[in-house]
């Protein structure tokens, strides 16, 4: 009894059977064909997450403000600098004649460290170290702008190129810079020694500003 002839899978005698992949031709590259309406796979050789060819994948999240935390210093360097000579220029000012001291302004230490972090919070968030360095500045600010004062008050009342009644000698003339490097000892002994408690605390606030205006700003980032 003859046998029919075996038939050929889809299509019939004589035709190559379909290959998987939708179009029937193998991949001449080694990278097999996605059929229609699939995503293309990665460049062949290039592991997923590399620099491909033509096409480099978008910097990480907040890489823009660590590259910006050189500029960050630089403006906290700047407004410490000064915020320092006007609070000098302030603080000299407010020298009661009657009491023979320096009056306090409550808040201005705070104002001063914020006013240092501006650049900071808005340049580097998240950027605890260029945070810390604003705070430490903001500080640095309030107590170079006592001092300054006391040098301008000094320079002002003592250093005048006068000539000493009761010495005879004559007394040099110096600005307030001048007073502030050349008698530094006796500045700092003459700021120390008109300070209190209440003093110390105030100057405090300037590095809690700081960071208030730091944390705020990145606060806002996250909404």
């Amino acid at each position: 009894m003859s046998q029919p002839w075996p038939q050929q899978p889809d299509g019939g005698y004589g035709q190559q059977p379909q290959q998987p992949g939708g179009y029937g031709q193998p991949n001449p590259y080694g990278q097999p064909q996605q059929p229609y309406g699939y995503p293309p796979q990665q460049g062949y050789g290039y592991p997923p997450g590399q620099p491909q060819p033509y096409g480099y994948p978008a910097p990480p999240p907040g890489l823009r403000s660590q590259n910006n935390a050189g500029l960050a210093i630089l403006a906290a360097f700047a407004a410490a600098i000064i915020m320092g000579i006007l609070y000098g220029y302030l603080y000299n000012a407010m020298f009661d004649d009657e009491e023979g001291e320096f009056l306090q302004l409550t808040y201005v230490s705070l104002v001063i460290g914020a006013v240092v972090a501006i650049g900071p919070a808005f340049l580097a968030k998240g950027n605890w170290g260029v945070y810390v360095l604003a705070a430490a500045l903001g500080l640095a600010a309030a107590i170079f702008g006592e001092l300054y004062g006391t040098s301008l008050w000094a320079s002002e009342n003592y250093f005048t190129g006068y000539t000493d009644p009761y010495t005879g000698t004559q007394v040099e003339e110096l600005s307030g810079i001048e007073v502030l490097f050349q008698e530094f000892e006796s500045v700092w002994d003459f700021w120390e020694y008109g300070n209190e408690a209440v003093d110390y605390f105030l100057l405090a606030l300037a590095p809690v500003g700081a960071l208030v205006v730091c944390l705020v700003a990145q606060g806002r980032r996250k909404h």
